[in-house]
């Protein structure tokens, strides 16, 4: 076989790792979770290190961070005083969490900064202002809504029937 030859999960890690930033967390944090979604077995700190090329404490900084998201969880694995670590499985599930982690990192404080804007258009009579930031708040309640719609549960009827709500404020 070619030396120069990539696996598949080599393939797919580095892909993995080029996507994370789009999603909101690190390339090393995208591809840890790759490897320990592609691995048939829970792995150490040292077993990803190893396999991705770059420092143990590296790799813990971005295994906490995937704990914290909940897409990463801790093992026990009878015998071993090791840590072992396995991504979550549910792919839906994981959406779900970066999409929320997403949010609250990015439209949550946009949101915040459009409403304290709007609350001082509003008090210094400034219609004009007031007027895009209104149409700009209605545009962020639907993006919100689509979150909540999407990463908060079931696709259920009320989160559904929300997103349409705010669509027609918009039209």
């Amino acid at each position: 076989m070619n030396a120069l030859r990539r696996s598949t999960h080599d393939i797919f890690i580095e892909g993995w790792g080029r996507l994370g930033p789009s999603w909101g967390i690190s390339k090393m944090m995208a591809e840890i979770y790759a490897l320990l979604y592609v691995s048939p077995s829970p792995l150490t700190l040292e077993d990803m290190s190893s396999k991705l090329a770059t420092s143990r404490s590296n790799i813990s900084t971005n295994v906490r961070g995937l704990l914290d998201l909940r897409v990463v969880h801790k093992v026990i694995v009878r015998g071993e005083r090791k840590d072992y670590y396995t991504a979550e499985d549910d792919i839906t599930k994981v959406a779900k969490l970066l999409a929320l982690a997403k949010k609250r990192k990015e439209l949550d404080p946009a949101m915040e900064t459009v409403e304290k804007a709007l609350a001082a258009a509003n008090d210094a009579r400034d219609d004009a202002t007031a007027q895009k930031l209104e149409e700009l708040k209605r545009h962020m309640d639907f993006v919100n809504a689509i979150f909540h719609a999407f990463a908060g549960g079931e696709a259920d009827p009320k989160s559904l029937a929300r997103v349409i709500r705010v669509k027609e404020t918009l039209l």
